[in-house]
């Protein structure tokens, strides 16, 4: 059995610390193998199909400097 959990910043260090040793302590005693993440990655949850504006611009990849800058367009 695999156990896969992130740990969010809700609580202060010592007390998380202190769960995260006792899942460890447990799951040891079970042997139970798990894999432990000390940070939230929140790339690993990225939706770019949500997040993304249709600019209605066709070449804004190709030439985001010239819309965002005012450099010469690349074409």
């Amino acid at each position: 059995m695999d156990f896969f959990y992130v740990f969010l910043n809700i609580w202060p260090s010592e007390k998380t610390a202190l769960l995260i040793e006792r899942i460890e302590q447990i799951f040891i005693k079970e042997n139970v193998s798990f894999e432990m993440k000390s940070e939230y990655d929140s790339w690993d949850k990225l939706d770019i199909e949500k997040i993304s504006v249709d600019t209605g611009i066709k070449d804004f990849a190709q030439n985001h400097d010239y819309y965002l800058y005012g450099t010469p367009k690349k074409s």
